[in-house]
């Protein structure tokens, strides 16, 4: 099958999705393509030349098979595909556009109008799907997105990784080794909760520390290590005692994932689909960000004061990280869905 897939500009996950997914789908057949700006398809290393432009679009679909967007910007320069091959809109993120000004109840019309639109809508979290049915999308089902780095970690020895390796990773980085490492892996953005980040590391236990781009934006000072952004966030894991998620929101986040992989426990907020990953195999923290500082506070300090009983939860998240699709049975059910939407059109 010829496969289009669209994709607004990106930095984080979603296009490294794109990225897994076009290699995946590649990899058992398919002739893939991707419309998306210079920049994101230079950083992600994406096939194809076309730009997300409504003309490009409609001239790259004409000789496809299916048009599948990633992301609500993509879907709306997908939406204006008519009469051509399948549309899918995955949504990695909540659509924004609810509340009761002018500008969001237009914002609203409009996503009501491109969920319609698609064949199918997916969403990387079960809240997203209902989402999208809210909105009237004619189906909507989960699409779970995979991390490529979780079945390394899943094969990997923690504890014999951690004799081996943790004592010089924590000091080439002025990190003390013998002080439990409380770590957040995200880019400095308002979604990503960094500011209660940063108010929780003072005067927690353990050492914290954050790994990202963006962090030159952070004021100065503070308890939160800085560890600037890594290529491989793999031996960070490892290395790691707990693995903190401030964010406000969050799908299936690919981090969370890798650190249930790894055995490493997890504290997260109880946002988005962060839920349906941790419940059992972590712990989870309500509030807003005015709120939950304490609450975050008490569950990493339960974590580390508990080692017993974290690494028993986290010995669960691992079994259950076990389970997930890898990137090859992705590509897989994507061929399914496409084919039976191909078939029905």
């Amino acid at each position: 099958m010829r496969v289009l897939l669209c994709l607004a500009t990106a930095a984080g996950g979603i296009g490294t999705h794109v990225a897994d997914l076009a290699r995946s789908l590649a990899a058992v057949g398919h002739d893939v393509h991707v419309a998306t700006d210079p920049g994101t398809r230079a950083r992600f290393d994406l096939p194809g030349t076309a730009p997300l432009t409504v003309g490009e679009v409609r001239r790259h679909a004409r000789g496809a098979d299916v048009v599948h967007a990633h992301g609500f910007r993509a879907g709306l320069v997908a939406a204006t595909v008519l009469g051509g091959p399948p549309t899918v809109i995955s949504l990695h993120n909540p659509v924004r556009g609810s509340g009761a000004s002018p500008r969001r109840l237009v914002g609203q019309t409009v996503a009501q109008a491109v969920m319609r639109r698609a064949d199918l809508v997916t969403g990387a979290s079960s809240d997203l799907v209902s989402d999208a049915l809210a909105m009237g999308a004619r189906r909507a089902e989960l699409a779970e997105v995979p991390s490529p780095r979780v079945p390394a970690l899943l094969a990997t020895d923690r504890e014999g990784w951690r004799a081996d390796h943790r004592t010089d990773l924590m000091r080439h980085h002025g990190l003390e080794p013998d002080v439990p490492l409380v770590l957040t892996i995200a880019r400095v953005a308002p979604q990503k909760g960094i500011a209660v980040l940063q108010a929780a590391a003072e005067g927690a236990p353990g050492q914290w520390a954050l790994l990202g781009p963006g962090q030159e934006a952070l004021p100065a000072g503070g308890e939160l290590h800085r560890l600037g952004e890594v290529r491989d966030v793999s031996p960070w894991l490892l290395a790691a005692d707990a693995l903190v998620v401030p964010s406000e929101w969050e799908a299936r986040a690919l981090v969370v994932q890798e650190a249930m992989a790894a055995g490493t426990p997890v504290v997260a907020r109880r946002v988005g689909g962060l839920p349906d990953l941790v419940d059992g195999v972590g712990l989870l923290v309500d509030g807003d960000d005015d709120l939950v500082v304490g609450p975050l506070v008490r569950a990493v300090t339960a974590t580390l004061e508990h080692p017993d009983r974290a690494a028993a939860a986290a010995a669960r998240a691992r079994q259950r990280a076990a389970t997930w699709d890898g990137l090859e049975e992705s590509a897989t059910r994507w061929t399914l869905r496409y084919r039976a939407l191909s078939d029905v059109t």
